[in-house]
């Protein structure tokens, strides 16, 4: 498998395999964690609301992620990305041990410091993304993007069978402890290896008054990115009312157990992980814009059949084919934002968009909560199509291949 680089920097194609280890070790820890995450919550006495309360608060849109992606964005482009990656690597790792910790005590208030910590680590999701444009040529983005998260999704192939089955086996406490030991590897491989994208020349000043200017133009996009920013915020609460609490409308709907939870995340990693490096070429030959379009619509599809069904195969036959949503979503959308903006911007610009996103769509997986207390399954699974559906018409009437160049 050819790594794509850029041509113009000899560090980049190091930076890509260092890249692309840490999805694997990311995906390893997430998708473990996040196969069991919701049952344990529900295990400790958390009721759906309160479960929903969680992923609204440190959620990956919730209020306190939200909070950190301008910061981490406009901080990145001043003081490079590797510091942020480091800083959001030692925000993740000590939520983990609070996570460990809550295991161990069987205390549900221990989640609370330990969500908001994990939530925190989101500061560095701006560098995340940039430092992999950074380390490619334009053209081929799709492509890095498309191998990051084929790495992420081939973890995901085994490792939520595998949270699942340590849970059953030996309790939930055993899946936390190994999970902070993957953060603990990730942040020093980080650390060691892992080198700076951003030249001296390219780093604005870090003048905190400009910062404050930023937060107060967070609801004013740049003009050219408006629809964008838009269209994605309406997807963002739309999949937040269901998708984001999905394990544990199941688990409490269903009955379906830690093990079951943990096939069905790898039956869509799986077809994730199969798809993803394809379609990553694709999206540099065939642009972004399909591929997003195609994502809702088949989501759309997989969800009505989400209200159609009850028993756990043929749960498990529509989140195989889920995972086609993911791989045509994931690139096409990194990269759509990647390109729209210059490298002296890029990061602040994908904080500035997480923050606008995050502020607006936060409360969603609580209302989601609210909807299966007053409904059952299908009330926050209906809301979900309902606003899926909005996004796919306001991306047949704006969206449109990014034009604004890459390099400044």
């Amino acid at each position: 498998m050819n790594i794509p680089a850029h041509p113009d920097k000899p560090s980049s194609a190091r930076n890509m395999q260092v890249l692309t280890a840490r999805s694997l070790l990311f995906g390893l820890r997430e998708n473990m964690v996040r196969a069991v995450w919701q049952p344990f919550v529900l295990s400790l006495g958390a009721s759906v609301p309160l479960l929903g309360f969680l992923e609204t608060l440190g959620g990956f849109w919730g209020f306190v992620p939200t909070a950190m992606l301008p910061l981490g964005g406009w901080v990145s482009d001043r003081r490079g990305r590797k510091s942020l990656l480091l800083v959001g690597g030692a925000l993740g790792l000590a939520g983990a041990l609070v996570i460990v910790l809550a295991a161990w005590t069987r205390e549900w208030l221990w989640l609370l410091p330990g969500v908001v910590l994990l939530g925190s680590s989101a500061i560095a999701r701006p560098a995340a993304d940039t430092i992999t444009a950074e380390s490619t040529d334009p053209a081929t983005r799709g492509r890095a993007y498309g191998l990051t998260n084929t790495f992420y999704a081939t973890a995901g192939v085994f490792a939520p069978t595998l949270g699942g089955w340590l849970a059953q086996r030996y309790g939930f406490l055993s899946v936390m402890v190994l999970g902070a030991i993957l953060e603990v590897i990730l942040l020093a491989m980080t650390a060691a290896i892992l080198r700076e994208t951003l030249r001296p020349e390219d780093r604005s000043p870090l003048v905190w008054s400009q910062f404050a200017h930023m937060l107060r133009h967070t609801f004013s996009p740049p003009a050219h990115l408006r629809s964008f920013y838009i269209i994605m915020t309406v997807d963002a609460v739309a999949f937040g009312t269901a998708i984001s609490i999905f394990p544990g409308l199941l688990s409490k709907a269903f009955g379906f157990t830690p093990f079951q939870l943990g096939l069905l995340a790898s039956a869509s990693s799986l077809t994730w992980a199969t798809t993803q490096w394809f379609v990553g070429h694709q999206v540099d030959k065939r642009g972004t814009v399909p591929f997003m379009l195609f994502s809702e619509i088949l989501a759309v599809v997989i969800m009505t059949g989400y209200l159609l069904v009850r028993t756990f195969s043929a749960f498990l036959i529509l989140q195989t084919v889920w995972g086609l949503t993911m791989s045509t979503w994931m690139p096409a959308f990194t990269a759509w934002i990647a390109n729209s903006c210059s490298d002296r911007e890029r990061a602040e610009e994908i904080g500035r968009l997480g923050a606008f996103r995050g502020l607006i769509s936060f409360p969603a997986p609580y209302v989601g909560g609210l909807l299966y207390t007053a409904f059952g399954f299908a009330g926050p699974v209906v809301a979900n199509i309902i606003g899926a559906v909005i996004v796919i018409a306001l991306m047949l009437a704006w969206l449109r291949e990014p034009q604004t160049p890459t390099k400044g």
